[in-house]
């Protein structure tokens, strides 16, 4: 009783007093594991160890209907629901899948295993200067995670999602059978069809992604604003939306380095970008007439909304260190510094509406630059996680483990997070992001900040999500990611009994329809199973599970993020 009461009433006290320093050791053995992998370069002679053993699992006989799934623990997971589907089914253990298999700078290629996480990557290529094209926030994200479901950073609107990244795809089929599955091999369908899957295709056994050139610092330009319209507008011409400055002109206009950067013209020749006073002439021969003017578009986009009228938009791009003055670097994953949205909201009151703040910023401390502060959860567990006197003495073991905190839930915390917490994100058109921030602001009673994350949305043949209802030129569509993580204000003064969770999910996902938006799977959904299939084309994705012996294996995507209610 004792023990209960300490968990359920003084959990800050907890999680400072255990829950960090057990973070710091599991960390720190992690890293020197993976040191130790790195210079024995044993990682892939024991990779084929590792496959036949999923593989040996697979092929065990099971009682006739139960399904297939990982073995890993909900509590392992870096969401903050609990998948209780698993206790029920065949779980496969693939938990030794953890290492980076190889590294390939001349073909520009990084193999990983499934739960190799974004720090790990990041740690590996940024000291070679490379980088993958898009590496999403937190740095315990796994590459598994990232592909059977889906991944977002503030360069997709440029690179996309992080599936797009990726160039092949090892796979354990449910029959036991490992194939490869490319773009363009026999298995191209497949490739297609695994992000957005989570699971229900296939076990990812490895991933090849491709890498590119980085520097070693960004320059981050912060634009402060007093008014929703005038950061809606910057935002989306900041991201490149074509709905506002025109399309690219070529396939997307993506960029592959952090070399000067290049379009594709009409007649699909490569042309270099000549930047002229914030604009980009483009050069063309088919047929245009002559150059068009378009606005370079930053590498990196995001933002952070604090209120129904402010907000703060950042962009971005890759420096060299030379070019970083010394005097406006800023060195964000010490341990002593702020909280970086603490940092951001700081520009508010510091810098006028139509000024800005340019600073230099380390590339992986820009990459991780909310992993010490889960964005602006731990505010919820150690209120004074941010105080100076705080950050100076403990600071240097922030963050705990997501799965240290869930693990240190009771039955009653745990139950009350479901029925108060919100952990969402909504993928929207830009052209329709104020309606759904207002509509955000109402239901979730004012949960602040909001995070921005601009991406194009580009059609996927072959998964659950749909192609753009309004595509451009190029078959693009500007969209959004607005991240939804906090309290209602009902709850953080004492009042959980005036919020009704399922009745404002129910309203927010009505309002991400209606607007042809999607809501991420890694959170709990409240959708039926027709307005799932409303919101995800199943038609392909049904075809795939049939072709490949899924059907009788794996669950669908509803069955598993729907398991709770």
């Amino acid at each position: 009783k004792l023990t209960h009461y300490i968990l359920t009433h003084h959990r800050s006290l907890v999680v400072t007093v255990f829950g960090l320093p057990m973070s710091c050791l599991w960390d720190a053995a992690l890293s020197l594991r993976a040191k130790y992998i790195h210079y024995t370069r044993s990682a892939p002679q024991k990779h084929a160890q590792r496959v036949a053993a999923v593989v040996e699992q697979v092929r065990r006989p099971r009682p006739e209907g139960q399904p297939l799934c990982t073995a890993r623990p909900g509590w392992q997971s870096i969401s903050l629901s609990y998948r209780t589907y698993k206790s029920k089914w065949r779980g496969i253990d693939m938990n030794s899948l953890i290492d980076i298999l190889d590294v390939d700078t001349g073909r520009g290629v990084i193999v990983v295993e499934p739960l190799v996480t974004m720090g790990q990557i990041t740690h590996a290529l940024l000291p070679l200067g490379y980088t993958l094209p898009i590496v999403p926030e937190m740095d315990d994200l796994t590459v598994g995670g990232l592909v059977s479901g889906t991944g977002i950073e503030s360069s997709s609107h440029v690179r996309g999602l992080f599936h797009e990244g990726c160039l092949e795809f090892e796979l354990c089929l449910a029959d036991g059978r490992v194939v490869r599955a490319t773009a363009d091999n026999e298995y191209s369908d497949l490739f297609h069809g695994i992000p957005w899957s989570y699971g229900t295709l296939a076990f990812v056994l490895s991933v090849s992604i491709r890498i590119v050139p980085c520097k070693q610092y960004v320059r981050v330009e912060y634009r402060p604003f007093h008014n929703q319209a005038d950061a809606i507008d910057c935002f989306r011409r900041a991201s490149g939306d074509s709905a506002l400055i025109g399309p690219a002109p070529g396939p997307h206009g993506a960029v592959d380095s952090a070399a000067p950067q290049s379009v594709v013209a009409d007649d699909g020749e490569e042309e270099e970008k000549k930047e002229d006073g914030g604009m980009v002439a483009v050069s063309s021969t088919g047929g245009s007439g002559g150059a068009q003017l378009r606005p370079a578009i930053p590498t990196f986009v995001e933002g952070l909304v604090y209120s129904t009228t402010e907000a703060v938009i950042m962009t971005a791009d890759f420096c060299d260190a030379a070019d970083a003055p010394r005097a406006q670097r800023n060195m964000l994953s010490r341990w002593y510094k702020p909280w970086f949205y603490i940092h951001v909201r700081d520009m508010l009151s510091q810098v006028k509406q139509g000024e800005s703040v340019v600073e230099y910023i380390p590339l992986r401390d820009y990459y991780h630059r909310h992993t010490r502060s889960l964005f602006w959860e731990m505010e919820m567990m150690i209120p004074i996680g941010n105080h100076p006197v705080f950050r100076y003495l403990l600071g240097w073991l922030m963050p705990p483990k997501v799965s240290f905190l869930k693990l240190s839930q009771t039955e009653y915390t745990r139950k009350l997070t479901e029925r108060t917490h919100v952990a969402q994100d909504f993928l929207v058109p830009t052209d329709r992001m104020g309606e759904v921030l207002d509509v955000c602001d109402e239901e979730y009673d004012g949960i602040y900040p909001l995070w921005l994350c601009p991406h194009v949305h580009r059609p996927m043949p072959g998964s659950l999500l749909r192609d753009p209802p309004r595509p451009d030129v190029n078959g693009d569509q500007m969209y959004v990611d607005i991240g939804v993580y906090g309290l209602p204000k009902c709850v953080h003064e004492g009042r959980e009994e005036e919020y009704d969770m399922r009745k404002s999910m129910r309203a927010v996902e009505k309002e991400i329809q209606k607007v042809d938006g999607f809501s991420m799977l890694y959170a709990d959904i409240y959708m039926n199973k027709k307005e799932f299939e409303t919101m995800f084309d199943h038609v392909e994705y049904r075809k795939l599970r049939s072709k490949y012996g899924a059907a009788g294996s794996f669950k669908e995507v509803f069955d598993k993020m729907n398991s709770r209610f």
